[in-house]
């Protein structure tokens, strides 16, 4: 396939140097996602239910090309399922995702399943599962010797309806009864791709084991098999094409419906394209049209929902001619869109392909490179906005009145989780800090009587939330889910936590400010500037904490800067503002008083940081920037991290917290340096370039970090201030 370059223009200048700001870059929307194995699980683990469970480890050999892949033992006397789960690194809108694909192999030394599995391994699917672990299921089926025991490549197809919010991917192979033996199981090269233009959904390549392969072609009156002597070139290694024997009578006239080709067990989307196009041969020695010297007519068809139809794709009807046909001939034909019923195809089990005349004798077809395609789109660039700090923005959903509590963040890494004690208590001296920037600004002063916080920034809060994991074991989901769990607070029996707020007047308020406390009952006129707020609970779950200290900043302009909260002792501590004051005062002795016996000297144990609307749904979509976090205390550094990257991980492996309401990855790192953000259209793959000059000279603009924004159709890009053109003004433009 030759590329064409393409370009597109941005022609607005920059305004002067002087309203430059900093730097970073770009990469493709929608990026493949590939656990490869090379260095260990990735984060793979087992997820069986009921247990015993299987026994999953790195083998660092006994990969498909002799790398790494995962190894999992399970069968005989133990489980007869293996459960395989990632979390993803980002939350997964299956709309702009193809396929998943895994490489796996079965041991030939393993047990075979009980009477239910035929004397094979089980079966054999895919699931996808969301924050609320649902179970979105693509099925393959059963998985047998010796086949299973080379190394197969197993394909499943997103088909509609879509979900937005996919947070893991599952495997499940599981056989009907116990097993002979013991199972052992190797996986590599799990792929997640995303929807490409064109789909090559077959090339016929020596590798025709992924479910779309020739084994999958079943007639009437026919065989198939690979030919690799035949190829209709395109460049796709090994060499081979479909070749269909249509084993039609020589003595009567046969009226022929020749192959027909089925995704095994699952449905594709057709209506993500526009036309279905291959490559056609017939075998010169093949028997001709019976009233005619040509090889009659050919057809290709779509069935609709279900195994409806099947429906012709347009030409219905494509003359095989011997002058032609003998050769490799492209054909390019538009999908057909609707069922009989007038619906809209979009889970369609595969195609037809039909001769249509009266055959005397056997036709040979030969057929090559089938693929999807749409006409492409050129992607224009839309906006240019003003560089951002570089650090961790969260940002709160959007969704109208319908969430007013979504809250949004970030938790510390599972696996310190399990062995780290994050709080102060017997570990002091112990500090916890945030550094924010980009704060919403507060709201504006009242005037009279207390009312309901309705205008922008009112109550937008950022805050660090210290969780007990030991005591919330059995309680809401478990320590597992409140890590990744936004509102955690609410679901922890022990919980001691700092916000940052734009204040918000009540009709009755108690708070402290500079260590004077200061109680009123009417509250006129104090709606501006900013609170911090050490609140906690213990024993208390399913609450909200009943316990507080409130610091009152009238007089501060914004809360960005560092925000820390300090103990010197078990009882003693202290908020740190980021006007530098500092702000006393003391908790119950959780040590010594049988009441809070182990509430905060857990085991386990966990550290948030995020937003929150705060009941305000005029903060939808707000964000701020962290620039720092940190946690410690004098058993160790536990975590402190200013979000370098290149990623929000890159440092520490983060695990994004998200709210039961409109689940959504709302978390995006930002690299430090940008100048400049653009934002550009689908589709991906277009490099931009700038210049100081329309009549100058176009360079690479320098961007090497990019993210699709939350509609999935727009690319935002960091123009790096190091690569901008020298001068006061700046063109862009998209090349492909």
């Amino acid at each position: 396939m030759k590329t064409k370059t393409k370009m597109q223009h941005w022609i607005p200048s920059l305004v002067t140097a002087l309203a430059l700001a900093v730097s970073a870059s770009l990469c493709q929307a929608q990026s493949p996602i590939v656990y490869n194995f090379a260095g260990g699980l990735q984060g793979w683990q087992g997820n069986e239910n009921p247990s015993p469970a299987a026994t999953y480890s790195w083998n660092a050999t006994g990969g498909e090309t002799g790398g790494g892949c995962m190894q999992v033992e399970f069968g005989g006397a133990g489980t007869n399922e293996m459960d395989p789960i990632v979390t993803l690194p980002a939350t997964l809108n299956q709309a702009q995702y193809l396929s998943v694909s895994v490489h796996m192999k079965v041991d030939g030394a393993s047990g075979t399943t009980g009477v239910g599995g035929s004397g094979g391994y089980g079966n054999l699917q895919a699931i996808f599962r969301n924050a609320s672990y649902s179970w979105d299921s693509m099925w393959y089926g059963a998985v047998y010797p010796p086949a299973g025991n080379n190394w197969v490549t197993y394909t499943f197809v997103i088909a509609q309806p879509y979900k937005a919010a996919e947070q893991y991917l599952q495997f499940q192979f599981q056989g009907n009864a116990g097993y002979s033996s013991p199972v052992t199981v190797y996986i590599d090269n799990v792929t997640i791709t995303p929807v490409p233009n064109p789909w090559v959904v077959d090339a016929f390549v020596a590798d025709t084991s992924s479910g779309f392969g020739q084994e999958n072609w079943t007639g009437v009156s026919s065989t198939s098999s690979l030919n690799t002597s035949q190829d209709a070139g395109g460049g796709f290694t090994p060499l081979g094409a479909l070749q269909i024997n249509e084993n039609f009578p020589v003595v009567t006239p046969w009226s022929a419906w020749a192959q027909s080709w089925v995704f095994r067990g699952q449905a594709s989307d057709p209506s993500r394209y526009t036309y279905f196009e291959c490559d056609v041969k017939v075998d010169p020695s093949s028997t001709t049209f019976s009233s005619g010297s040509d090889y009659g007519a050919f057809t290709i068809a779509i069935r609709g929902n279900g195994y409806d139809g099947p429906h012709a794709c347009t030409p219905g009807s494509i003359p095989l001619t011997t002058a032609a046909f003998t050769s490799w001939q492209h054909l390019k034909l538009a999908l057909p869109t609707t069922d009989s019923g007038g619906n809209t195809i979009t889970n369609s089990p595969g195609y037809d392909i039909q001769l249509i005349g009266n055959y005397m004798g056997p036709v040979i077809l030969y057929l090559d490179n089938i693929q999807l395609t749409k006409p492409v789109t050129h992607p224009q660039i839309y906006t240019l906005t003003p560089g951002t700090p570089g650090g961790a923005k969260i940002t709160l959903d959007a969704d109208g009145t319908a969430n007013p509590n979504d809250q949004e963040g970030i938790c510390t890494p599972s696996a310190m989780n399990t062995a780290t004690d994050f709080f102060w208590v017997n570990q002091t001296p112990a500090a916890y800090s945030i550094t924010l920037t980009n704060f919403p600004a507060p709201a504006a002063p009242f005037g009279g009587a207390p009312t309901a916080p309705t205008s922008k920034g009112a109550g937008f809060d950022a805050h660090i939330y210290l969780g007990n994991g030991d005591s919330i074991q059995a309680f809401s989901g478990g320590f597992n889910y409140n890590q990744t769990y936004s509102g955690a607070p609410y679901n922890l029996l022990d919980y001691l936590g700092l916000h940052v707020q734009n204040a918000i007047v009540t009709n009755s308020v108690t708070y402290t400010t500079n260590n004077s406390v200061i109680t009123t009952n009417t509250a006129y006129g104090l709606g501006s500037g900013v609170v911090a707020i050490v609140d906690w609970k213990t024993n208390a779950p399913n609450a909200n904490a009943a316990n507080q200290i409130v610091f009152r900043f009238p007089n501060m302009a914004s809360a960005n800067g560092t925000w820390s909260l300090n103990f010197t002792d078990n009882t003693h501590g202290e908020v740190v503002a980021a006007d530098g004051s500092v702000n006393s005062f003391t908790l119950p002795d959780f040590v010594n008083d049988p009441n809070y016996t182990a509430n905060f000297t857990p085991v386990t144990s966990m550290v948030h940081f995020g937003v929150f609307k705060n009941g305000n749904n005029a903060n939808n979509s707000l964000s701020t920037t962290f620039t720092h976090v940190s946690a410690t205390n004098a058993n160790s550094v536990a975590i402190s991290d200013s979000f370098s990257g290149p990623g929000l991980s890159a440092n520490n492996s983060w695990q994004v917290t998200q709210y039961y309401l409109d689940a959504a990855n709302r978390v995006a790192w930002q690299p430090y340096g940008t100048a400049w953000w653009l934002m550009w259209g689908l589709p991906s793959g277009y490099s931009v370039q700038s210049t100081a000059s329309l009549t100058g000279n176009w360079g690479d603009a320098g961007i090497t970090y990019s993210y699709t924004d939350s509609t999935g159709t727009n690319i935002i890009g960091a123009v790096p201030a190091a690569s901008l053109p020298a001068g006061n003004a700046a063109f862009f433009r998209l090349m492909k």
